[in-house]
């Protein structure tokens, strides 16, 4: 052993390791929104989302991506935790695919499949481009197989190695040492690759390798045990589920495996070592999702007892939906950025009506609930702001980065609508401590104003996320009649002060009062017109009407 055969294997273990990573970003890149899509309309059953799960997961070479994503749509709220289970146990069976394919051994082959792809890459363009990136990583994921093939052959010969490779034959020590080197190396399908090569260098045999494939299951958990850190309760159950699966998965192969000639049976598969390991690890996620398919409803209830408790509603200054999972890959923080807007919205439009019902009645305003509301507005305004940014530094399609940059100013425009939300409460608050309130005839006006500011800005937010032309004509109009309506309403006003049926002292709070429903009627079409599809008002031309 010499320190160029460490070096060698070094290398080789990061080439081997940059190539699949980069295989499966380039896997997920050409795939695009259609993963979201795909995960959102198919896994309403559970043999669906299993199937859904394997199928995704073997297109992008990643269980802890597939794993991700599901604990990020969970988190977002957008899959509730019964469906994740499918994917989950679908991911299991997918990420095998991965073992099957080194089996192939095309190492001597990899260097032209390297220079391909390059080829590919730099003369391709969009689509062809990834494309070209997935047939380069798939040639240096191999040229990395081969130089830590060669590398270990001279470890079967140190005695330190011998005895160590001796102790694995106790099956509890070749699961745990699995567990640590997965755990390290952050992917099931890397892992066991180094293992099909420690075999076909002949420094491992089938029995201890398979103890030790199983250890490296339950290590891949870890991935999305990370991911959900700082996630909501479900998120966790996700997690939580996939560390079940996995461990449940590996008992019942140790208990059995003692009783029943398994070993036997999955070794006279092939007489190529490598391949034998990659059909022990098919075998062993195939059979666990057979096994717990039945009791999946009781996989999601086991995750309750282990993550116990309800998530704390509207929590001040912090995220909800908005977590680790998200800022690793674009699709899932696109959806989980959408839910923090939807989020939003909701708090602005329950601040609006408090502010406004205030007017009306002061007894029912909760002065504390819209402060914390106003804060938390604040912070996704911020905070929001900041996951754009990020997200527009990923791989996104053009229709994705398009409706990124809208969320900007969307986000924006519900700010400065909470913001004239606060100036009216702070009317109103006003105007009680002073023991005064507007004419009848001014709340009489005032009240049909409001309801026509909420419903603009209601039919707004529906607009954003599910736009139409007609949808849009009928913001506009509204907009235009808000308009109308408050230049009305100051003359009217205006009437009232010269007949003095209404104070001065009051004029100016009420004149603010209208300035901010108008501006919020702006804000409101702003935020109809940065939809997913922008329109354009096509309807009649639109007249002064007086009233």
């Amino acid at each position: 052993m010499t320190f160029n055969n460490i070096a060698t294997l070094l290398g080789g273990l990061a080439m081997f390791i940059f190539g699949m990573n980069l295989m499966s970003s380039g896997l997920k890149d050409m795939a695009g929104g259609y993963l979201k899509k795909i995960l959102e309309k198919l896994t309403e059953k559970r043999i669906t989302a299993v199937l859904v799960g394997a199928g995704l997961t073997a297109i992008i070479q990643s269980s802890n991506a597939m794993c991700g994503m599901a604990v990020g749509f969970v988190n977002a709220g957008l899959m509730q935790l019964e469906r994740s289970v499918g994917i989950v146990m679908g991911a299991k069976i997918g990420t095998t695919i991965t073992g099957q394919l080194i089996a192939f051994h095309i190492s001597d082959y990899a260097p032209i499949i390297a220079f391909v792809g390059v080829a590919i890459f730099m003369f391709g363009k969009n689509k062809i481009q990834y494309l070209g990136q997935v047939i380069a990583s798939l040639g240096i994921l191999f040229i990395g197989l081969g130089f830590m093939g060669d590398a270990m052959e001279p470890f079967k010969e140190l005695q330190w190695f011998q005895d160590l490779m001796s102790n694995l034959q106790n099956p509890i020590l070749a699961v745990l040492v699995g567990v640590v080197f997965t755990t390290i190396m952050q992917s099931a399908s890397a892992s066991v690759g180094v293992l099909q090569m420690m075999m076909l260098s002949g420094i491992i045999s089938f029995e201890p390798a398979f103890f030790v494939m199983m250890g490296m299951n339950i290590g891949s958990s870890i991935a999305p045990i990370l991911a959900s850190i700082g996630g909501r309760k479900d998120a966790k159950r996700v997690a939580a589920i996939v560390l079940l699966m996995e461990s449940i998965g590996m008992l019942v192969f140790l208990i059995t495996s003692q009783f029943l000639p398994i070993l036997d049976l999955i070794k006279s598969t092939s007489m190529d070592p490598s391949r034998q390991i990659a059909n022990a690890n098919t075998l062993f996620s195939v059979v666990t999702v057979i096994v717990l398919f039945p009791f999946a409803n009781y996989l999601a209830k086991l995750s309750r007892i282990i993550v116990p408790g309800t998530d704390e509603k509207e929590k001040e200054s912090t995220f909800e939906f908005i977590n680790e999972a998200g800022y690793k890959d674009p699709r899932v923080l696109s959806e989980q950025i959408d839910a923090e807007v939807r989020r939003m919205e909701k708090l602005v439009k329950s601040n609006l009506k408090a502010s406004t019902g205030a007017f009306f009645n002061t007894n029912d305003l909760d002065v504390e609930k819209f402060r914390s509301s106003e804060a938390t507005i604040d912070f996704l305004n911020k905070g929001i702001t900041d996951a754009l940014v990020k997200i527009s530094s990923m791989p996104l399609t053009d229709k994705e980065a398009k409706h990124v940059a809208n969320l900007f100013h969307v986000i924006n425009d519900l700010e400065r609508i909470g913001d004239h939300a606060e100036n009216m409460l702070g009317y109103a608050l006003k105007m009680k401590d002073e023991h005064s309130k507007f004419s009848p005839e001014a709340l009489i006006e005032l009240k049909e104003l409001v309801t026509m500011t909420i419903h603009i800005l209601d039919d707004a937010c529906v607009h954003l996320f599910d736009p139409s032309q007609e949808a849009y004509n009928n913001i506009f109009v509204q907009e235009n009649n808000i308009d109308n309506q408050v230049d009305d309403m100051k003359i009217a006003h205006i009437d009232r002060l010269n007949e003095n049926t209404c104070e001065s002292s009051q004029g100016l709070m009420y004149v603010e009062t209208l300035t901010d429903l108008e501006r919020i009627s702006d804000h409101a079409l702003n935020i109809a017109q940065a939809a997913k599809v922008r329109y354009h008002y096509n309807g009649t031309p639109l007249e002064r009407v007086n009233s």
